[in-house]
């Protein structure tokens, strides 16, 4: 925008100029050709180059053609009219308000086109109905303002080609920017999710606990292990023991369902659940509640040694208290130590610390 303005002040500077020279070239119109250039095509320009800032660009482009035809037909009219010894070297200024349009404010190749056909004919006509005007003169000037046209329109036209090459380039350039960014955040999205089950894996879940352990506020952490699951897998397959993993995650993936809670598949048949702003109590109580809701799953565990026939789980919960400084590594070996409580106390339970869970809730 700016630039075009710059453009349109600089053409009006120069075009005002041959107000000089046509004091020696056209003495017999003087007043006329500065007048009509002074107060007539300037203040228009000026208009058109406050206006463009205002409209859209298609309306810019309409506007800077009419501009340019408005400032080339005086000059032909002068000619035109003109009765003086040298009004006929006028001629030249036609070639350079050509120039001006067609490459300096580099109208678009459709626009530069009608200018440049309308500027052709209304030149032709000016020649044709001037009196007095030599055969030879005439038909050279023709020639002239030819070329003029076929130079500055094919100025243009490779203008407007190695803008829209520039352009492409850089629209390309700018998707290829994009889908690399896209290819990214989808490979760093699936690096941190397990394949199977579709929840976030060990990765993610380091990465989150090294945020949430950095603070002072509480948090739970649950290791959630399903129990005798490989005995499950070796009475039934990995396919269904497969299937088994996507339920209960899906009921692990239920339970995080905050911007403070967060679920991940740490490895094997083994989940986590991070639940932060919870006290020991509020702890068990969710890890019971999953206790229970995958033991209603009605899983089938025809490998079972002990006498249950459905899958389970058993849970073993640590909780870093407010304004303690567990690490993160601290607290998921205390969990580990309270799920293998759980599992030698009889599976399918929930425990804190050592303690059974849901004696802690009997007496809550």
């Amino acid at each position: 925008m700016a630039s075009l303005r710059h453009a349109i002040y600089v053409g009006l500077i120069l075009y005002n100029a041959y107000n000089l020279t046509s004091i020696v070239l056209l003495p017999d119109i003087l007043w006329l050709s500065v007048t009509a250039r002074v107060f007539l095509v300037t203040p228009v320009s000026l208009g058109l180059a406050w206006l463009i800032g205002r409209v859209s660009p298609a309306q810019r482009e309409w506007l800077v053609l009419n501009g340019i035809v408005n400032a080339f037909v005086l000059p032909v009219f002068l000619f035109w009219l003109t009765a003086a010894p040298l009004g006929n070297y006028t001629f030249g200024e036609f070639s350079l308000t050509l120039v001006f349009g067609n490459m300096l404010l580099a109208l678009r190749f459709r626009h530069a086109a009608m200018f440049t056909v309308a500027a052709f004919a209304v030149v032709v006509v000016a020649l044709a109905a001037k009196a007095d005007l030599d055969p030879a003169l005439r038909a050279a000037f023709v020639v002239q303002i030819a070329t003029a046209c076929i130079f500055s329109l094919y100025a243009n036209y490779r203008i407007e080609r190695r803008r829209c090459l520039d352009y492409l380039r850089t629209v390309r350039a700018v998707l290829k920017a994009e889908q690399a960014d896209a290819n990214r955040q989808k490979f760093q999205d699936l690096s941190r999710t397990d394949a199977l089950t579709g929840l976030p894996n060990r990765r993610f879940l380091d990465e989150r606990l090294g945020e949430w352990f950095a603070d002072h506020r509480p948090a739970a952490l649950m290791m959630i292990d399903i129990d005798h699951f490989k005995l499950f897998n070796d009475a039934l397959g990995h396919p269904r023991g497969d299937e088994c993993l996507l339920s209960v995650g899906t009921v692990i993936a239920s339970a995080a369902d905050g911007p403070d809670r967060v679920c991940a598949r740490y490895g094997g048949e083994e989940f986590t659940l991070v639940v932060r702003d919870v006290t020991e109590i509020e702890a068990l109580r969710i890890a019971d509640g999953l206790v229970q809701a995958i033991a209603a799953l009605g899983i089938a565990h025809p490998g079972r040694r002990d006498g249950a026939r459905f899958v389970t789980a058993s849970i073993g919960v640590a909780v870093k208290a407010a304004g303690g400084s567990a690490s993160q590594g601290d607290v998921i070996a205390q969990a580990d130590r309270a799920l293998y409580d759980a599992k030698r106390q009889g599976r399918n339970r929930c425990t804190l610390g050592g303690r059974r869970g849901d004696a802690m809730l009997q007496s809550a």
